[in-house]
């Protein structure tokens, strides 16, 4: 009997613990805008020649500025979360659909593939379309 009541107190522990962690929607907007950085810098770095020059590099530090903040707008934009109290999930909302790219538990939100497949086909497709 005591066994019982040992498993209902730690699965109420999770519960409570997983009501408390659970990640907010600023939460997860800041790991969507962490990763679009991340790739828009590698994106920047992979299209633009290295430049040893002063301009140059002011012209890419000034480039990733308006770009940081383009992707700040964009994430606010169409990103949004659903809570369902013991986790939250991370919608994009593009062209009147949305899908679920992402969820958040015990203060953590993990991304799916299907964003990372997304950012790399649209590397691709730049890529393809540059000059050889």
């Amino acid at each position: 009997m005591k066994k019982k009541y040992l498993i209902f107190a730690i699965i109420g522990i999770l519960v409570f613990v997983a009501i408390l962690t659970n990640p907010n929607q600023d939460r997860h907007k800041e790991v969507i805008k962490n990763k679009l950085n991340s790739y828009m810098q590698k994106s920047i770095k992979k299209s633009l020649p290295e430049t040893n020059d002063e301009l140059g590099q002011a012209g890419q530090a000034l480039g990733m500025m308006f770009g940081a903040a383009l992707v700040d707008r964009v994430v606010d934009t169409l990103v949004s979360t659903d809570n369902y109290l013991l986790f939250s999930t991370t919608k994009i909302n593009w062209e009147g659909k949305s899908k679920v790219i992402g969820i958040g538990a015990f203060g953590n939100v993990y991304i799916t593939s299907k964003l990372d497949k997304a950012l790399n086909e649209g590397l691709l497709k730049t890529n393809k379309l540059s000059p050889e």
